[in-house]
């Protein structure tokens, strides 16, 4: 599997849990299933990072797909240590194959993970 089709099941299988999916280790490759894990356990910062990063908004507000995205870039960019610029480009790129319906998803994505970057980076 390489990094690309990793972060793709690793949203997915955020996905999947954000609607209420089974936590199951046998449905996904075990590195993912390690850092989703991780992400796990850093939620709150992860949260935060986001809902701050967010300008008239709650991550609540967010439909999953994107939430999902959004979580795991900003535990790339916080914990994987993956540049900001890979992390955001990849999270973009699975905002316009899974979400951007209308063309304002990848914008709108792209703010807050920059505005994400800045908290993360400084």
């Amino acid at each position: 599997m390489n990094r690309r089709e990793h972060r793709e099941a690793a949203v997915i299988f955020l996905y999947t849990l954000e609607i209420g999916g089974d936590y199951e280790k046998d449905n996904v490759d075990g590195e993912v299933f390690e850092n989703i894990s991780d992400l796990i356990s850093h939620t709150d910062e992860i949260e935060d990072i986001l809902n701050k990063s967010l300008v008239n908004w709650k991550l609540d507000r967010l439909n999953l797909v994107d939430k999902a995205i959004l979580k795991y870039a900003v535990y790339e960019m916080k914990y994987l240590s993956s540049p900001y610029e890979i992390a955001i480009n990849e999270a973009l790129e699975l905002t316009k194959k899974y979400s951007d319906i209308d063309g304002k998803q990848v914008p709108f994505n792209n703010k807050v993970l920059d505005k994400a970057k800045d908290l993360i980076y400084g």
